[in-house]
């Protein structure tokens, strides 16, 4: 009798532990916590991007990178870019590295996109960049990215807060390389009339 249990409490233990593991292996909470999802998995080279395109919303400024034919970058005339930039003036070896570094954007934390999400992560009521590109994935097809709308900086002031418009998470990026492109890509840049 004594042995019997003895058996059931063990039992009853060993039950009781794997619950308790099961519950803290809960996959739901921490999804969005594990490894880096790479936002572009579909494009791996510098050179699978043709176009790229920020906005200083607050400002009103921006700037639109091409790669012409030849692979040579320039800044191609907007109602918001000002004047078109010459290829002299675009460092061309800058403008690959943003190429790439688009490439490898990753997030480590994500957020679900709801309205409250975007207000405080200074989404809304209007973000202060907005940022797209475009080029060829590793099939060849044609490839363009949504508008990513960057917010607010994180606590640590290590990265932003970039919304996918019309998208269901908010993502955590270190992305400030990527939003001031007009002054690390030109060097002492003088308009073409």
């Amino acid at each position: 009798m004594l042995r019997r249990f003895v058996v059931l409490a063990l039992l009853a233990v060993f039950a009781g532990v794997m619950v308790l593991l099961l519950m803290l292996n809960d996959p739901t909470a921490v999804e969005h916590h594990q490894t880096p999802q790479r936002l572009f998995p579909q494009i791996s080279r510098a050179e699978h991007i043709d176009r790229i395109e920020v906005q200083n919303v607050t400002e009103g400024t921006g700037v639109l990178l091409v790669r012409d034919e030849a692979g040579v970058w320039y800044a191609a005339r907007t109602p918001y870019a000002g004047p078109s930039l010459s290829i002299g003036t675009i460092d061309q070896a800058a403008v690959g590295a943003l190429a790439l570094s688009i490439t490898r954007l990753a997030a480590e934390q994500w957020f679900e996109a709801t309205p409250d999400n975007l207000v405080r992560f200074g989404l809304r009521p209007e973000p202060a960049y907005s940022l797209q590109f475009a080029g060829r994935d590793t099939a060849g097809r044609a490839f363009e990215s949504v508008v990513f709308e960057v917010g607010d900086m994180n606590p640590d002031q290590v990265a932003r807060y970039v919304w996918p418009r019309d998208g269901q998470q908010v993502y955590l990026l270190t992305i400030d390389h990527l939003l001031k492109p007009l002054t690390a890509v030109t060097a002492d840049a003088t308009p073409v009339p």
